[in-house]
């Protein structure tokens, strides 16, 4: 199955981090690895991926912790991959948030492929249009899927948004067609409305 996706990996071991990024960029895909759960909540505020791999054991927090929040703030795929095997943790992995639960080791490709399966269900991997519409067939709409944080375009392409972004946009939609107040705008967005947000 091919496409790119763009995956943050959450692993505290530096050389399986390495090679799994390694290997899935080599997959076609767009990858980024951290080792801590303080790592992972700094590129979350920078970017915005669609599908997160996440250790359980981490030196600063557990994966099931990272899971949670994913679930409860995001529209992403969740990929648990750790060496914990017990029934007990696969099904607090999966009450967690996870959408799959790996055991390591795990085969490269068998990951790449996960990871393609589940953002192509999610609507991770945008699909290009077999033919281009005619101008007149295209709708000049803008439309935002909160559910997978992206800005869809009249044209059909999807934009992956950043936290930051998708408060900005979801600011915006609630009240189409009318200019949001600065004020409201700044709240929105959890900024103070003195002199050092001008």
């Amino acid at each position: 199955m091919n496409g790119k996706v763009k995956v943050i990996l959450v692993e505290d071991d530096l050389d399986l981090r390495e090679s799994l990024v390694e290997c899935l960029i080599l997959a076609g895909h767009e990858a980024l690895g951290v080792g801590s759960a303080l790592e992972f909540y700094r590129e979350l505020a920078r970017s915005s991926f669609s599908i997160a791999v996440v250790d359980v054991g981490l030196p600063d927090d557990c994966g099931f912790e990272l899971a949670k929040y994913l679930r409860k703030n995001t529209g992403m795929g969740i990929i648990m991959l750790t060496a914990r095997d017990s029934v007990e943790d696969r099904v607090h992995g999966y009450d967690s948030g996870a959408d799959l639960y790996m055991v390591k080791p795990v085969d490269s490709r068998e990951l790449s492929s996960a990871i393609s399966s589940l953002a192509l269900r999610l609507g991770g991997i945008a699909a290009p249009p077999e033919e281009e519409p005619a101008p007149e067939e295209v709708p000049n709409v803008w439309q935002l899927i909160k559910q997978q944080w992206y800005l869809l375009t009249p044209m059909g392409a999807a934009i992956l948004l950043t936290a930051k972004e998708m408060e900005f946009m979801q600011c915006l939609a609630e009240q189409p067609g009318t200019a949001v107040p600065r004020e409201t705008m700044l709240a929105a967005l959890g900024y103070r409305d003195d002199e050092y947000a001008s």
